[in-house]
Parts: structure tokens; sequence; C-alpha cells
């Protein structure tokens, strides 16, 4: 006489609870269920195997999802001089397995708990996806389900980009069994995932203006971003030989690249928040998770893209969001050509952060070319005797070893990049150095010999 375990079940005759079993099974470890044999385990036989066997593997087949049938094997088997039928299942490699009529949601998805079925919870719903799809969380199915599009569709047909339904299956919202995945769910109306905005007085997280937390498609949660940032950041009015000029605080370029780049390198697996905090001298945008790639600095302002998140930047592509891969941290870099500063990026193993400075700061006033703020008399003079020793050891070091990088130079000295962008601008201007090659490859050439 069996006895019924982990991996084995008896079921007196076949009816639909088989199915649950056979989920359970494929979720788990496997196991064995035979029909024909009764729950204290006397073989009872069937009276018609074949169609038991036809029965429940057609049921099998049209009722659980993904396809089973490559973990499942059912045949007829004679125990004790009577027919059973046997239904051996493997442990499966699309878990989660579920009932299809259910969904993927714990109506619809069973686990095997000693010689019990039970129904599994969404924690061990959302474990059984991880386990399986290691990947990519793009990829992942989404355990939500019920979602629409309309705020997607609308973006779409804004930018001139035509929609429909196979568009989402194009980009990988939808997978091989129709079934959402998590991009799906990121470009969805029900995205819960969000970016956090605040604008603060003065240069400290201590008294708030104005705070946004933006909802929906990823998509739309741009547009918002960025119309809570064009609201909180403002310009300066200069007249430049009778004619009025107005200088952004940030480059407009720059703002989006890199609200764009957060949005594409956040871990969205971690269900936290992207964060824009707006200064009076300068705009912090942080993104978490840790580095898709052990690239450097360096060699991310090269044309190099890596997005953590690589079906998210091919949407934003499509629509044209992005207009290269590969090219949004140099494209920052030359929005804040000749301005005197630079942007800062913060990356460590858990978060990567952009920190974009004012160009019109309190201690910067206007040159008469439009475009090129200079420091002011006071701050010169106080600076002056240093900017010169530093300017004197940068031509230094290119005259030995030019011609060199931005970032080779940058390694013989501590003070920082904002600063030693500024000291290679005036040498520029007094022709001490020549920079060659464009923003990406640029190297710079000294063109005195003291």
């Amino acid at each position: 006489m069996f006895v019924e375990s982990d991996h084995i079940e008896f079921k007196r005759e076949y009816s639909k609870t088989v199915l649950k079993t056979v989920v359970a099974f494929a979720n788990t470890d496997g196991g064995v269920i035979y029909l024909g044999i009764d729950d204290s385990g006397t073989i009872c036989g069937l009276s018609d195997p074949d169609a038991v066997l036809l029965s429940a593997t057609n049921a099998i087949r049209s009722s659980i999802k993904p396809d089973a049938a490559m973990v499942v094997q059912c045949k007829r088997q004679k125990m004790h001089g009577k027919q059973v039928v046997r239904i051996r299942v493997e442990r499966g490699a699309k878990r989660p397995y579920y009932l299809s009529n259910k969904g993927m949601r714990p109506e619809g998805v069973y686990v095997r708990q000693g010689s019990a079925s039970f129904m599994a919870t969404e924690a061990e719903i959302a474990s059984l996806l991880k386990e399986t799809q290691k990947d990519s969380y793009e990829d992942r199915r989404c355990l939500v389900q019920k979602l629409t599009f309309d705020e997607m569709r609308a973006v779409f047909r804004r930018e001139g980009v035509p929609y429909s339904r196979a568009t989402l299956s194009v980009l990988g919202a939808v997978d091989e069994d129709g079934q959402f995945t998590n991009l799906g769910w990121l470009l969805s109306d029900q995205c819960a995932s969000s970016i956090k905005l605040a604008s603060f007085f003065g240069s400290k997280r201590t008294t708030f203006k104005h705070r946004l937390e933006t909802g929906g498609s990823l998509l739309t949660q741009f547009d918002q971003a960025l119309g809570f940032l064009a609201e909180h950041t403002h310009y300066k009015t200069a007249f430049v030989n009778m004619k009025r000029v107005d200088y952004d605080d940030y480059p407009p370029d720059a703002v989006r690249e890199a609200l764009i780049n957060a949005i594409i390198h956040q871990d969205y697996g971690l269900a936290l928040s992207t964060q824009v905090s707006v200064f009076e001298d300068r705009i912090e945008i942080v993104s978490h998770g840790d580095s898709p790639a052990s690239y450097s600095l360096d060699e991310f302002q090269m044309d190099v893209s890596v997005p953590r998140n690589p079906k998210l930047a091919a949407a934003f592509y499509r629509i044209g969001l992005i207009e290269a891969y590969g090219t949004g941290i140099a494209r920052m870099f030359e929005a804040y050509e000749g301005s005197g500063t630079a942007p800062r990026f913060d990356i460590t193993d858990h978060l990567f952060g952009v920190v974009l400075p004012n160009r019109n700061g309190s201690d910067f006033e206007l040159r008469t070319e439009p475009g090129a703020p200079r420091m002011t008399a006071p701050a010169r003079a106080a600076e002056a005797g240093e900017l010169r020793r530093q300017e004197r050891a940068v031509l230094s070091v290119v005259e030995e070893a030019g011609p060199l990088r931005r970032s080779e130079i940058q390694e013989r000295f501590d003070f920082s990049q904002a600063t030693l962008l500024r000291i290679l601008k005036r040498l520029e201007e007094q022709g001490a150095v020549q920079a060659e090659g464009n923003t990406r490859r640029r190297v710079y050439r000294a063109l005195t010999i003291r």
C-alpha cells in the first residue's frame, strides 16, 4: 500500500483538482499523481483508463500556463492487476505555472507543502518569478495583468509615432504567452513607480518650496517631471549690445538628458522612487540600484550604452526622447561648455547621481558674449592668486605629458572637475593650450614651451 507524501498524490478518479496538483508539483520539486488509487493508498483501478488518460492530457495542455506539456508525462500503468494512470510532473523551468482561467494570482498558482497543495501567496509568486527570470527585470512577467495604455498611446500619437497592440509586443511589453511583462507595467497607466521631485529654499534640504510625486506611465511621468523643473528653475536676463538675452539657470539639454538617464537606469525591482531635488545653486537627480556595468565615468562619456533597462530605453528612443544611444552624458557636458562649470557625477554601488550646477549663481555676472558667465570682480580677486598657481601646474603637466584627455589631467590633481574645466578654458583663451577633437575624445595640447 502506498502513502501520500511531498512527491506523491492519490486520486480515486480524475477531476479538475488534479490540475491544481500538477501546478503545485511543477512550481515546487515535481512529483507523481496516481489516478485510480484512493486516499488510503488502496489500488481501486479505473474502468476506462484510456478515456481518463485522454481527459487528463487534454486538460493539462489547455488549462495550465505556461505550457506544461514539456514537464508532464501521462501514461497507463498496471498495478496489482488493475489499470491506473500515472502522471509524472517535473519541476518546471518557466515558473510560476498557473491555472489559465484564474491567472497568475493566488487563486491560480499552487505550491506543494507536505502532502497537500496550497494556493501560493503573492510573495511566493514574486519569488518564483525572480528565481526563474534572473536575467532582466523588464522581461519578468508582471504580477498585475489588468493594464491599460491610454497615456502611452497619447504620447505616441503626439510624437507622430504609429501605435497599435502589436507595438506592445515589439517593445517587449507582452511576452510569448500574451502576458504583460514588467516593462508593460512601467509603460502602463497603472505604473506605481514614481519620480519624487522637490524644490528647496537655499542650498540645503531644510525648507521645502514645492513637492510633486509623478504617476502613470513613465512616458508621461517624464513630461510631468520636466514640467516641474521648468516651473521651479529660472533664467537670468541681461542686455547685451542693446538686446535682451535670457540665460537659463540650467542648460535644457543637460536637464533633459540627466532626467532620462535616471529613468532608464533606475532599478524598479527595488520599489524605490527616482529622486529630483532643486536647490538655489544646483539640481540633484538620483536613481537607485547597483551599477549595471563596471564602467568608469570616463567610459560612460564615450560611445558606451549600458542602460539597466534597455527595452525601456528603446521605448524612449522609439518616440524620439533619446536621440542616440550612449551620448547622454557627453551631451550634458557639451551643454555646459563655456559656462565655467560642469555636471558632477556620483556613482556608488547602489546609487547613480548627477549634480547640475546653476550657471546663474549669485557669484556670476554675464560677459558681453551671450551664454558665457564669468565670476564677479570681488570673487575673481579673492581667487586670482590660487587660480594662477593652478594654471601653471596644469600647463606644466600638459607640456610634459601631453596631449592629454581631461580625465588624464584630472588624475594628477585634487581640485574639482569644474575647476579644471575653468582652468583649461582660461589656458585656451591665453593661447597656452589647444583643445583638439570632439567632446567625447577631446585632448589638450600645449602651444607654448616655458
